[in-house]
């Protein structure tokens, strides 16, 4: 399944009245807002700053500590609450697996509760004289759904990591590559974009031991999209109610049917690149570091034994390395003679562990 990995909301309350909670003002102001003079009584510099000269002011978010290093992003005014932050990791010593939007609201407003705030509510807005509509829920404006696949092992993860990064999306979204680390599509954005990324190497310092175990052994690739406010404006997903139900869909925008979570529902959206997760590894990608490199030089044909740029020392090391790969860099590569195997890797959904819940998210 597909789960919600960040929240970005708002809600504004008219009648006023709640706690003010910032973590102090950043200003902007006219550059002859501050006027330093001589003082003729005293001889000394003095500053005197025209208040009517400040452009705009704006309040700065309220980092709200949980347990783990986690942290949620808070903003109260006196009518306006805003929240943002991976609600799926915050007080946990992980999130490689986590909620869907609805249970992130309902844990959102735990913290709310705890800050003396009222809850996010789905409640409708109402129509104006002017024809407009005043909303008086919650606003949606960002949220990343994500799902995990399982590769089969660290290495097979990482060769998926590169063969993506030359897959772009059917959606008009380039791939943009950062490495072993993961890549990106759409990445800038203001409607959405989407990433990709070995899980094992984001678990942190809190992770179950267990737990961080299992997930380089799988191999698991996480696959993310951050649906930004234009999106979630376009397609009716900014109020909360569109994340409570399943849905029966057949709809041509969707062009699914049956009943899922709206969660999957727009996540498969965006898996037209995953239909293309099958990718090749041979044996030589198994040999680490820069021998590796070595390996796969002498494979192409290069005579890395009569290199001189390295020294016969570097070269002695190197050849003792490959023979344990059954490779002997001393004797030309020979195509006919090396025996290739290549192994079909695979992307598919990660299944969540029977013991997840219970011994690593409590």
């Amino acid at each position: 399944m597909a789960f919600c990995d960040w929240l970005t909301c708002y809600q504004t309350h008219f009648e006023g009245g709640l706690p003010v909670i910032n973590d102090g003002c950043i200003a902007q102001f006219e550059a002859d807002a501050i006027k330093r003079f001589i003082d003729p009584e005293t001889g000394q510099m003095k500053t005197v700053f025209d208040a009517t000269k400040i452009e705009w002011t704006t309040e700065r978010n309220f980092d709200y500590q949980g347990s783990y290093d986690t942290k949620i992003r808070i903003k109260c005014d006196g009518n306006r609450i805003t929240f943002d932050g991976n609600v799926s990791r915050f007080g946990r010593r992980d999130n490689v697996f986590g909620y869907s939007v609805f249970d992130c609201i309902i844990r959102a407003n735990d913290i709310l509760a705890a800050l003396g705030l009222p809850p996010f509510t789905n409640e409708r807005g109402t129509n104006t004289a002017d024809g407009g509509i005043v909303q008086r829920g919650c606003i949606i404006t960002r949220i990343d759904l994500t799902r995990n696949y399982s590769t089969g092992s660290d290495v097979s993860a990482k060769r998926l990591i590169h063969y993506f990064a030359g897959q772009d999306s059917s959606r008009k979204a380039s791939a943009k590559s950062y490495g072993d680390n993961g890549i990106t599509w759409g990445e800038g954005s203001k409607f959405w974009y989407a990433k990709m990324y070995i899980k094992a190497e984001s678990l942190g310092e809190h992770c179950n031991v267990e737990l961080a175990e299992w997930v380089k052994e799988q191999g698991i690739i996480r696959h993310e999209i951050s649906l930004k406010s234009r999106y979630l404006t376009k397609y009716g997903l900014r109020n909360i109610n569109a994340w409570i139900n399943k849905y029966n869909v057949d709809t041509e925008y969707l062009k699914i049917s049956g009943v899922k979570d709206m969660e999957n529902i727009i996540y498969d959206r965006f898996t037209d690149v995953l239909t293309r997760g099958t990718a090749t590894r041979s044996p030589l990608e198994d040999i680490p570091k820069n021998i590796g490199r070595i390996a796969r030089d002498w494979r192409s044909g290069q005579d890395v034994w009569g290199d001189e740029t390295y020294t016969a020392r570097t070269k002695q090391r190197w050849r003792k390395e490959l023979l344990a790969y059954g490779i002997d860099i001393k004797k030309p590569s020979n195509v006919t003679r090396l025996p290739i195997r290549l192994e079909v890797v695979q992307l598919t959904p990660s299944v969540i562990p029977s013991w997840y819940w219970e011994q690593v998210a409590a």
